[in-house]
């Protein structure tokens, strides 16, 4: 399967907006709301997607930094 990433919602630049949920985005489709990054993240890995990315929680949302995102092993 293709790859996931685990993001925090809203997107937001506002450096004092707070998390209200993560998500799961394959090829920029956001696939289902969880509490909490460790959901989204054992719900991708259940599903099979390799690899699961997983976002550093920043406000800026930025695909193309390497920094931003951490590889999981599922």
């Amino acid at each position: 399967m293709s790859a996931a990433f685990i993001e925090h919602r809203p997107k937001s630049t506002d450096a004092n907006a707070a998390t209200s949920h993560f998500t799961i985005v394959v090829n920029g489709t956001d696939h289902g709301t969880f509490p909490t990054q460790k959901a989204a993240k054992d719900k991708a890995c259940a599903d099979g997607y390799r690899p699961v990315h997983v976002a550093r929680v920043r406000h800026l949302q930025d695909r193309a930094d390497p920094a931003h995102f951490r590889v999981d092993p599922c």
